[in-house]
């Protein structure tokens, strides 16, 4: 009786013992779940912060890169016998700009097209660039916009959305209200551009392409936003020699080098 008392007592502390083996590794198992349940869901915090903290590293070394400046290079009244030229100057450069165009007869049909082709921007100036013609009437001045859309239409299928008034919209010339030409404008869902930096290559054709340069970047270290004012003229080959000069400069200064696009600021003047 004793030795099966015994067997007994054994056998009832080996049950307690795997009963209490079960219920450790089922301990174990709840609880590693729900730690790792924890972890993934960042509950409590812990694994959010250290995630948080993962992307403010990536965040802040980001923003040392990037210096927020925005550089626009825009080239009015062409297309001319520059174009070509100068477009393989920006595709060397990698860079994409801004053609605000007028009316051109068909030898320059293909230079709308390579615009368009090589990834630039095809916008608006004029049909005829007559300031006198353009502005003596809203008549005159709405005749000269649609034939310029239309031009650009056929030979490209584009529909340009980007507009430069011939002289600024903020010009002199006008015999009709800015403001009036600025409501159609918008009313066509057109937007217009003006410029905040300018090489003066317009006021003169001698100038050297290290004074062009010098110009731009005197006006764009006042903005961290520049839109720029260039032409492709063909008696302007002067601002086709300063490009490089100046995308190498326009880089060592931190600016980014973009086209005009929907999220580019609207850098106009004060219409009086």
């Amino acid at each position: 009786m004793k030795q099966k008392g015994f067997v007994t007592e054994c056998s009832d502390f080996i049950g307690r013992y795997w009963q209490i083996i079960i219920i450790v590794v089922a301990a174990i198992v709840f609880f590693t779940f729900i730690g790792y349940y924890i972890l993934k869901n960042g509950r409590w915090g812990f694994y959010m912060k250290v995630q948080e903290n993962d992307s403010y590293s990536a965040a802040s070394a980001e923003v040392t890169n990037y210096t927020g400046k925005r550089a626009y290079l825009t080239f009015d009244d062409g297309p001319s016998e520059n174009t070509m030229e100068l477009l393989d100057i920006l595709d060397e450069y990698d860079v994409k700009a801004t053609f605000f165009v007028i009316g051109r007869e068909e030898k320059y049909y293909d230079c709308y097209r390579e615009i368009v082709e090589r990834g630039h921007v095809l916008a608006l100036h004029s049909y005829t660039h007559d300031y006198n013609k353009i502005y003596s009437s809203k008549d005159n001045f709405v005749k000269d916009i649609e034939e310029l859309r239309k031009l650009l239409y056929d030979v490209t299928g584009v529909h340009a959305i980007y507009y430069r008034f011939p002289g600024g919209s903020a010009n002199s010339v006008s015999k009709v209200p800015m403001s009036e030409l600025v409501s159609y404008v918008e009313e066509q869902g057109l937007v217009y551009f003006d410029w905040n930096a300018l090489n003066q290559d317009a006021v003169s054709d001698n100038l050297s392409p290290e004074k062009l340069v010098d110009n731009i970047m005197e006006d764009a270290k006042k903005h961290n936003d520049v839109v720029i004012l260039m032409h492709d003229l063909k008696n302007r080959h002067t601002t086709i020699e300063s490009l490089p000069l100046l995308i190498e400069t326009l880089r060592e200064e931190g600016y980014e080098i973009l086209p005009i696009d929907e999220n580019a600021p609207h850098v106009r003047h004060h219409i009086i």
